[in-house]
């Protein structure tokens, strides 16, 4: 009961504490000059100073929140423009690249011109993602049949193997079922080169059959015979990479790394007969 009491006498107390602030201020405000109003102002004019910092904070504060709202509006558009030119420069490079290609392949084609060839694209890589295999544009309606060679600017792709009427598969010369005979460059001695289940996941082949007497070096070119009646006479196959021999130096097989970059094939030529 006398907890009740006091507490409604204190609520009473500050209600006319607040009435006689708010008079005071008022009168100090609008009560013109005498010297109660005089005297209030200099009681409270402490307070208004402080009431005018805090007010012009709070005001400065909403600027700032607003112009930040701006600011970042203004990023994410120039984040958009930016991003949006990143990728137009990209596509015109991939153009770029593809026209360059397809041009390389013409002239390709032009300078073997005792064979009939067909231009295609690749439309699919092998779904194991290791490109052993790829898929071509071009099939049986365009005149290729398995067996036919595939190459690039660049150098042996691999031979067809399938063929629809529109497309074609190709296994490439990483692949485990390929062989393909070479001729060391530099010194003429021949080997084989062919897919190896193991290798052929970093991109690269075995070369082996190598002569005992051969001096071969690590960047050896190696180049195609056309003892196998699948591919012409010199096209670019790889490179040694590294050269694999027992404890008496024999050679056992060397690791080779393909001409082409079968990650970034776009264009190919195939190789479907003598003119």
């Amino acid at each position: 009961m006398l907890s009740s009491l006091l507490k409604k006498k204190s609520v009473r107390i500050t209600a006319i504490i607040t009435a006689i602030v708010l008079l005071c201020v008022a009168i100090a405000h609008f009560g013109g000059s005498n010297p109660v109003s005089n005297a209030i102002r200099s009681v409270f004019a402490p307070f208004q100073s402080g009431f005018a910092y805090i007010s012009n904070n709070v005001k400065s504060t909403a600027d700032f929140l607003a112009e930040s709202k701006a600011y970042k509006a203004e990023n994410e558009r120039l984040v958009a423009e930016i991003n949006e030119l990143k990728k137009q420069s990209r596509d015109v490079t991939n153009y770029r690249e593809e026209n360059e290609e397809l041009k390389g392949l013409l002239e390709l084609g032009q300078s073997m011109s005792e064979y009939t060839t067909v231009a295609a694209t690749v439309i699919a890589y092998s779904p194991n993602n290791w490109y052993d295999t790829i898929e071509i544009s071009k099939g049986s309606l365009s005149g290729i049949n398995v067996g036919n060679a595939v190459i690039t600017p660049d150098g042996v792709v691999g031979k067809v193997i399938e063929t629809g009427p529109n497309w074609s598969l190709v296994s490439t010369i990483i692949g485990p079922d390929n062989a393909l005979g070479v001729k060391i460059t530099r010194t003429g001695d021949v080997a084989v080169v062919e897919g190896d289940r193991e290798m052929y996941r970093s991109s690269v082949c075995r070369m082996t059959f190598i002569d005992k007497d051969s001096n071969l070096i690590v960047g050896d070119l190696l180049e195609t015979t056309a003892a196998g009646g699948v591919y012409p006479d010199g096209l670019v196959v790889g490179s040694v990479r590294e050269i694999n021999a027992d404890a008496m130096g024999n050679l056992n097989y060397a690791v080779v790394e393909p001409a082409v970059d079968f990650s970034r094939l776009y264009g190919v030529l195939v190789i479907n007969g003598m003119n």
